[in-house]
């Protein structure tokens, strides 16, 4: 299974919604700060407030189990295929918080338009030192970084951080990664959830590297893993359909907290 990340780095999870939710945020402060000479007033102000709204998405899925299958397993297979689907079900929310999914699926740090995007080249290029700042410092001169900070990437990239020297001709062994696993202090997480297979320009099979505070990633959940036990769509031939579902949404409060480059050239 592919490693999950969003909930280890700090995503907020919210469960037991009804209806749709409305999260406040804090759209712009108040800006009327000032010194005032004795026995004044300061000039009236006032924050402005904007709402991060989350609705409920489907998730679903359904396995068809033989008869046979069931009566020689042991243990139960319905067991088996429940965990399993329940697995499967926590990295396809992991994947949507990250990337974004298709129509009907919540929309993810990489597919939101309100993030910092960090621009490798025309067609992609390879992961330098100087691209690694430059999302750190995306998100720090937007005064975003509310909480603790991240990087977030994949096996492909990885490889290269702990490859790739700080600079060309630079000391050998003085790679973008430390040998602790971090850069400039700041843990960076991996995951074959982020993507390797995006596009730009005559670009492909390009990798993301996402940094951020993954605090700002509101995980919200109606219901749990709910399981649907259809004895009758397969009885013809004695088997059993189990279907499962589970309402969720994913949302960010603040967008500007992340930096994210989509184009990196990475094997």
């Amino acid at each position: 299974y592919a490693r999950l990340t969003i909930t280890s780095l700090g995503a907020r999870v919210m469960q037991g919604l009804k209806g749709d939710v409305a999260i406040p945020k804090l759209s712009a402060s108040v800006t009327n700060s000032a010194f005032v000479a004795e026995g004044s007033a300061p000039s009236e102000g006032a924050a402005t407030f904007a709402q991060v709204t989350m609705s409920p998405k489907t998730l679903a899925a359904y396995v068809d189990v033989s008869r046979r299958l069931i009566q020689q397993s042991d243990p139960s297979v319905e067991q088996v295929l429940r965990n399993d689907i329940i697995n499967t079900f926590a990295r396809k929310i992991d994947d949507v918080a990250i990337e974004g999914g298709a129509s009907n699926a919540p929309s993810g740090i990489i597919a939101n338009s309100d993030t910092n995007v960090v621009a490798m080249g025309t067609n992609g290029a390879a992961i330098t030192y100087a691209k690694v700042v430059e999302l750190m410092k995306a998100v720090e001169e937007d005064n975003a970084m509310i909480n603790s900070s991240a990087f977030l990437t994949n096996p492909k990239v990885i490889a290269a951080l702990r490859t790739v020297s700080k600079q060309s001709g630079g000391a050998e062994g003085n790679f973008i990664m430390d040998p602790n696993g971090s850069i400039l202090g700041t843990n960076v997480a991996s995951s074959t959830l982020v993507p390797s297979d995006l596009a730009k320009g005559t670009g492909s099979n390009l990798s993301a590297m996402l940094y951020g505070d993954f605090s700002q990633v509101m995980l919200g959940f109606w219901s749990g893993v709910d399981v649907v036990v259809d004895q009758s769509s397969l009885s013809t031939s004695g088997g059993t359909r189990l279907a499962f579902f589970q309402d969720l949404d994913v949302a960010l409060r603040y967008p500007e907290s992340f930096a994210v480059i989509k184009d990196i050239v990475a094997s």
